[in-house]
C-alpha cells in the first residue's frame, strides 16, 4: 500500500513539473500551451482566474477598490419656496435611501435659504487685510480671519446644520427635514461654505467626504459657486461635490462637480428623485483634476475662508 501511495506522489510531482515547464499561466489565470493555444476546457479556460491574481484596472473594475459610497456625506438642500415638493419627497423617502447604504455611512443635513436661518459669522470690516479692484470693476475683499464669498446680510445669511454628521440617524434626518420652514433667497455658495468649514470643520482631511447639493436653481445672493469650488480645490482635495439639480436643465452649477471630482445629476421627475439621490450617494467620486480652472470675473464682494 505504501509503495502505491509513494508511486502516486512521485507521478503527481513530475506531472506538475512537466505542466509548469510546458504551459504558461498569466496573472489573470489564463493558461497557454507551448503552441500558443489558450486552453478552452471547463477547468483551464480564459475565464478562470486560477490564482485569484488581478492587474490594477481589473482590480478596480471588479469593485474591490472604491466598492461603495464615500463614508461621510453632507446633504446640503435648498429650502427656498420652489423646493417644497422636492423637500417633501426627500423626507418621505429618506429611510429608503439610507437603507441602501452601508450602516457605517455617516450622513448630515444642512439647509440654506430657509426662513429664520441663522448665520454665526458676520464679516468684520476691522479685520480687512486687502481690497483689490478687479478688471470687472468689482472689489475683492480678504479679511484677517478669512470669510465667505458674497452677501451675508438678511435672508442671504440663512443656512443651518439641521442634523450633525453621524451614522444610524434615519429618524433624525426625516424629522430634521420637516423641522425647518421654507424661505425665499438662495445663498447657495454660503451654504456650501458653511458645510465645508462647519460641518466638516473638525474632521481630518485624510479621508474623502461628499457634499450632495440639492437645488432647483443657482446663487442669488452674490456668491460665485464656480470660484468657491476652485478656491476649495486650491486648499484641499478631500471634499467632492455632487449636484442634484431638479426642475431645471441649466449647466451653471456643473462646475461644482467638474472641479471637485463629483457628479452632476438632473431630474424633473419627482417619482425618480429618490433614485437619483441614491445613485449620487452610492457613486464614488471621479478622479480630481490636477489643474484647477482659471478664475472667472468675481461677483460682488468676495470673502474667502477655509
Amino acid at each position: 500500500m505504501k509503495r502505491i501511495i509513494l508511486a502516486f506522489l512521485i507521478t503527481a510531482f513530475f506531472s506538475a513539473a512537466a505542466f509548469a515547464a510546458k504551459y504558461k499561466v498569466n496573472t489573470s489565470g489564463r493558461v497557454t500551451s507551448p503552441e500558443g493555444k489558450v486552453q478552452q476546457n471547463s477547468v483551464l479556460n480564459n475565464q478562470t482566474n486560477l490564482y485569484k491574481n488581478y492587474y490594477a484596472p481589473q482590480y478596480v473594475n471588479s469593485q474591490k477598490v472604491l466598492s461603495g459610497p464615500v463614508g461621510t456625506i453632507d446633504i446640503v438642500m435648498d429650502y427656498s419656496g420652489s423646493m417644497l415638493y422636492w423637500i417633501q419627497e426627500a423626507q418621505r423617502t429618506m429611510s429608503q435611501i439610507i437603507a441602501q447604504l452601508p450602516a457605517s455611512t455617516s450622513i448630515g443635513f444642512r439647509v440654506f435659504g430657509q426662513n429664520g436661518g441663522n448665520n454665526p459669522y458676520t464679516p468684520n470690516l476691522a479685520k480687512v487685510k486687502e481690497i483689490v479692484k478687479t478688471a470687472g470693476g468689482k472689489y475683492k475683499v480678504t479679511t484677517a480671519n478669512d470669510s465667505y464669498l458674497g452677501n451675508t446680510s438678511g435672508s442671504c445669511s440663512a443656512t443651518k446644520q439641521v442634523v450633525p454628521i453621524s451614522s444610524n440617524n434615519i429618524q433624525a434626518l426625516s424629522a430634521g427635514m420637516g423641522s425647518v420652514n421654507i424661505g425665499g433667497s438662495t445663498p447657495l455658495t454660503f451654504g456650501l461654505h458653511q458645510a465645508v468649514t462647519q460641518d466638516f470643520g473638525s474632521m481630518s482631511q485624510s479621508f474623502p467626504k461628499k457634499i450632495v447639493l440639492i437645488t432647483d436653481g443657482g446663487e442669488n445672493c452674490g456668491g460665485d459657486p464656480c470660484e468657491f469650488a476652485r478656491e476649495l480645490m486650491r486648499k484641499r482635495n478631500d471634499i467632492h461635490i455632487d449636484v442634484v439639480l431638479v426642475s431645471s436643465s441649466s449647466q451653471m452649477l456643473k462646475c461644482l462637480a467638474d472641479t471637485t471630482g463629483g457628479h452632476f445629476y438632473t431630474t424633473s421627475d419627482i417619482s425618480s428623485f429618490s433614485d437619483v439621490l441614491i445613485q449620487s450617494m452610492k457613486t464614488p467620486p471621479n478622479q480630481v483634476q490636477t489643474t484647477v480652472p482659471q478664475q472667472q470675473p468675481a461677483q460682488q464682494y468676495e470673502y474667502i475662508d477655509y
